[in-house]
């Protein structure tokens, strides 16, 4: 079988998954449903997944994969943030370099609704904060003039819990900007998204500058 059929018909139990997933919770879930759902064979859908968790993590696995190129695309044109600049003008260059974050989750709507709703999995939000975290950690450390941020071990602490409050809180606004995504204009969504980040970690950082 060729490679796009390969991955044709793993888009398609993909697809079927998710949809099954907007009515019934992925613990209920049997391979029938997804096989009906599909219009495939049992041999077809056991030919790529030993079960229903199988291809739910594979689901997860390539979402996270793909969303991680449009963040790493984002870090790149991130350029040198400097932290000795005005904070305002800091924020602007942060919500500048989300672009490609926000237009692939704008595109993935549907599937992120999904698999962060009641019936999707645990691990799903798991992973999504987890890389949230390291991002953010990653640009931190980037910045320019980073040196000059003196913080004790508490301080470290708090900033260590802002990051983790902050990609919780972020999780929560794409939920609500994607639930509103037909009623808000680009502008709309990028003043919301600005307004958020006056409450960042980066907030904490100027506020720590010494």
């Amino acid at each position: 079988m060729s490679d796009i059929r390969v991955q044709n018909t793993k888009n398609n139990l993909i697809a079927a998954l998710l949809s099954c997933l907007e009515d019934e919770s992925f613990h209920k879930l049997k391979v029938k449903d997804i096989i009906d759902k599909a219009g495939v064979s049992t041999r077809t859908f056991y030919q790529y997944y030993s079960d229903v968790n199988d291809l739910l993590r594979d689901t997860e696995d390539s979402f996270i994969t793909e969303y991680l190129k449009n963040v790493e695309k984002d870090r790149d044109s991130l350029g040198d943030l400097d932290l000795d600049t005005p904070f305002e003008d800091q924020l602007e260059t942060i919500l500048n370099a989300t672009k490609n974050t926000i237009e692939f989750c704008y595109a993935h709507k549907k599937e992120i609704q999904v698999l962060l709703s009641d019936n999707g999995d645990t691990r799903f939000y798991n992973m999504i904060f987890q890389t949230g975290c390291e991002e953010i950690m990653k640009r931190m450390s980037q910045m320019k003039n980073i040196d000059k941020l003196k913080m004790n071990e508490k301080e470290q602490m708090r900033m260590m819990i802002s990051v983790q409050v902050f990609v919780h809180s972020i999780i929560g606004m794409v939920r609500v900007l994607l639930e509103y995504s037909d009623r808000l204009a680009p502008y709309d969504v990028r003043q919301s998204i600005l307004t958020f980040l006056r409450e960042s970690p980066v907030a904490s950082m100027n506020i720590n500058k010494k």
